[in-house]
């Protein structure tokens, strides 16, 4: 009888393998809890919605409406246009009903909206050794590039597959740069609308139809994964890895996810959210400061 141990795959090797994984009860509870009191005492959607049409960025103070212009096709009208061109550094529509809302943007920028703090959240990722998914060692090493609310609203639909990032070397694949950290608020349903990935595309996604095919044709392609998680989880994944938001088919109920974005110290994302803020007062005034440019300034002046 062969005795062998097989010893289960660390974190590390599960991600890099993946692309992704999951952490159980990664944030305490109490942890949870403040943070559900301030999406539900601030209204944060609402808040923001107001803030956009207090300085003319939208028609209406809302976050949508039902639709006016009679077509068929859609039962709702949003605010916001949809993407990063019709977005501000403080909050981009990903697809129609479902937003990221820079915290960090939102507080270099002056917004009057104080969050809870996040140290026992930081603490709590690297207890888990969470930078060494970049191969670091502790967060000093590594640079938080964002922190962020997603906010699936009711309504909301499925998202098309994506990746959040590109690859810094085409010809080669590289240990992931950049990851984010998606912490549950509440416990996630289908009805909410959990985030769907495809394990092992962070490769793939290089080289996008070529080596999809290729994984096809050889049937190493792998099936979706739907992790389903509980307040307090946390899903870990790859800048690089194929994900989508599955439908919000809630009737009353926004999901919201804390996401943290991590990356080495020398990455910079351009692509997510543009440099405008919603609370420029001219177009010929310097734009205000994203969060990158203000560490950009802060590492130049060492």
């Amino acid at each position: 009888m062969d005795e062998t141990v097989h010893e289960r795959p660390s974190m590390y090797d599960s991600f890099q393998e993946d692309g992704y994984v999951v952490l159980k009860d990664l944030i305490p509870p109490e942890i949870v809890l403040k943070w559900q009191a301030f999406v539900k005492e601030h209204n944060v959607v609402g808040w923001l919605f107001r803030q956009l049409h207090e300085r003319g960025h939208t028609e209406f103070p809302s976050e949508s409406r039902p639709s006016t212009n009679g077509s068929p096709s859609s039962s709702r009208e949003y605010a916001l246009g949809h993407g990063v061109k019709h977005g501000f550094c403080e909050v981009v529509m990903r697809s129609p009903g479902r937003y990221e809302i820079s915290l960090l943007n939102l507080q270099t920028n002056g917004a009057s909206l104080e969050t809870p703090s996040l140290e026992n959240v930081y603490k709590a990722l690297e207890q888990q050794k969470i930078p060494s998914l970049v191969s670091k060692s502790s967060w000093k090493d590594v640079r938080i590039s964002n922190v962020s609310l997603v906010v699936s609203c009711p309504g909301a639909e499925t998202q098309g597959w994506h990746a959040d990032g590109g690859h810094v070397n085409l010809q080669q694949h590289l240990p992931c740069h950049c990851f984010n950290v998606f912490c549950a608020l509440e416990d996630v349903s289908l009805e909410l609308g959990p985030t769907e990935l495809r394990p092992g595309t962070q490769v793939h996604t290089r080289n996008l139809g070529p080596m999809m095919l290729a994984a096809k044709c050889r049937k190493t392609l792998r099936a979706p994964v739907t992790p389903l998680l509980k307040a307090g989880d946390a899903l870990v994944f790859d800048y690089r890895i194929l994900h989508r938001g599955l439908a919000n088919t809630t009737k009353d109920r926004n999901r919201y996810m804390l996401v943290i974005t991590v990356s080495q110290p020398w990455f910079q994302d351009m692509l997510n959210f543009p440099k405008r803020s919603m609370f420029a007062t001219s177009e010929d005034e310097e734009e205000p400061l994203t969060t990158n440019d203000v560490t950009e300034a802060s590492e130049n002046s060492n």
